[in-house]
């Protein structure tokens, strides 16, 4: 018996079968199908059956494109989709805040200038400094093709995105030439501007940390230039604050049409790993953005319309409502002892373990993020008095902290700035550290960084330890030489000079929890 054959009917396919001429027979038809006979084109039968077969195409080209559609096109609008819930302010500063930090660890680590600057500078008065000396005359600011016209906009696209991805209704857009689509891009747009013009001159930004804009430095003549004719910069222009948003959105653009025209065929409604690799590698900005609300890489809010978001950042580990239940508040009243390098009858500056007691105060904000403060009092912490330090001690140090969570322990990170004051040092006046005016109360600036433990013996007490290192920056009582230098390094920043002393510390104590 012959095998049935796969392919399909006619009819099967919605067309009409052909009729045959009267008095010809199937066979007859075959074999003139066979040889290739040609057929008439006057052939009434043919003309009316060959208008019925083109009709009957449209239906099946309707189901056809229907079909591509629903697989490979998703509704751009999402008009079915519930909107729960308010903007997410707190996921966007948070976010924000999150990619600030980790621009500025990059570039702690590669740029040595600005780490020096960062330790031994005044902050405040750099940073005023930098901004006067901004020149907004020219449009380059001597960086390379990679960094200005790269690097940056891919840095708008990133803070973009993380505006995009915060919002209940933009996140679920896809490219598309609507309304709603453009109007989307154009808020992340005004978003990544306001990112990019921090990043610049707000107090967290280059002229702040690095004091782009204070100095000026040779172009393409390694160090020390002796090139008369060398090009110099203080790094700043119009560049950045252009090439950043409008590159950004129009990044974030291009990885929205390879999102849905290329990755949507690689995966297509497979959930392996590889085709999922493909789409975050093909979306870099977009998986930086996830990255920073504790997302995979390849992870698309289009994918998941029935997962409702907290704000901020979410790393789920099974345990959201465990943690959510905890009390808010905590007061840690607790034993201090720090090493500090104090003055005494026999060393002066003579590093000792000192002893005194505190009090801290923790206010959960979220999930993942703790407000923490911590003042603590070190009595008679330097017996003699000098410049730097003298007599009784305050720390005061406001922060915040995160870390992991069980019903039994936890364990976080604190960082916290604040102060340091001193009641009893020595005031002496600027570049004259021997003319002592006085005895009165000197302060510094500090920072607490500190990994907290805690283990619970109940829901409303707990047993803390804390190992911790709080720096303290000491003003040297004398300036570099004066003058701003000349062609092509010419310093504008100041010339006070800070040294920064590193004293580590134990707590210990009871958490009292409401």
């Amino acid at each position: 018996m012959a095998p049935e054959s796969s392919i399909a009917t006619p009819n099967e396919l919605g067309l009409t079968s052909f009729s045959m001429k009267d008095g010809e027979d199937e066979s007859a038809r075959a074999s003139n199908f066979r040889t290739g006979a040609v057929a008439d084109p006057n052939d009434e039968a043919l003309k009316t059956n060959s208008a019925q077969a083109q009709l009957q195409l449209l239906p099946l080209f309707a189901k056809w494109h229907e079909s591509v559609s629903a697989g490979h096109h998703q509704n751009d609008q999402m008009e079915n989709l519930p909107v729960t819930g308010g903007y997410h302010w707190k996921g966007l500063l948070w976010q924000s805040l999150g990619f600030i930090a980790a621009e500025n660890t990059y570039r702690f680590f590669t740029d040595y200038y600005a780490r020096h600057l960062t330790a031994t500078g005044p902050y405040w008065r750099n940073y005023g400094i930098s901004m006067t000396h901004w020149d907004m005359t020219r449009w380059s600011d001597g960086d390379d093709f990679l960094v200005d016209d790269i690097g940056h906009p891919m840095q708008g696209a990133v803070s973009a995105f993380i505006e995009i991805q915060n919002s209940p209704t933009q996140k679920y857009l896809r490219l598309s030439n609507s309304s709603p689509y453009w109007k989307s891009r154009f808020k992340a747009l005004l978003w990544a501007t306001v990112y990019s013009t921090q990043q610049k001159i707000g107090p967290l930004g280059e002229a702040a940390i690095g004091s782009a804009g204070g100095y000026t430095y040779p172009l393409h003549c390694p160090f020390p230039c002796t090139n008369p004719n060398a090009e110099y910069t203080n790094n700043t222009g119009w560049t950045d604050f252009i090439m950043t948003p409008v590159g950004g959105i129009a990044w974030v653009i291009g990885e929205d049409a390879i999102d849905r025209y290329i990755s949507d065929r690689i995966q297509g409604d497979s959930t392996r790993l590889f085709p999922k690799i493909m789409r975050g590698a093909l979306n870099p900005t977009r998986t930086g953005a996830n990255l920073l609300r504790g997302k995979s890489p390849w992870y698309r809010d289009w994918q998941h319309p029935d997962v409702v978001e907290q704000e901020g950042v979410h790393f789920d580990n099974g345990k959201a409502e465990f943690i959510r239940s905890l009390p808010k508040y905590e007061i840690f009243p607790h034993y201090n002892g720090i090493s500090l390098p104090v003055n005494t009858s026999t060393c002066t500056a003579c590093r000792r373990w000192t002893n005194g007691g505190g009090v801290g105060f923790s206010y959960r904000v979220s999930r993942w993020v703790d407000f923490d403060s911590d003042f603590d009092y070190q009595p008679n912490a330097s017996p003699r008095p000098t410049n730097r330090a003298g007599g009784n001690v305050i720390f005061a140090t406001f922060g915040f902290r995160s870390g992991i969570v069980t019903p039994n322990y936890s364990l976080k990170l604190s960082v916290r700035p604040g102060l340091a004051s001193w009641d009893s040092a020595q005031l002496a006046k600027p570049n004259t550290p021997n003319q002592i005016e006085g005895i009165g109360r000197v302060t510094h600036f500090a920072a607490a960084l500190s990994l907290n433990g805690d283990y619970g013996i109940n829901r409303w007490l707990a047993i803390r330890g804390v190992l911790g290192n709080t720096p303290v920056r000491y003003y040297k009582f004398y300036i570099l030489p004066p003058g701003i230098g000349t062609p092509p390094y010419i310093n504008w920043l100041s010339h006070e000079v800070f040294s920064t002393n590193e004293n580590w510390n134990l707590q210990l104590g009871p958490v009292l929890r409401f």
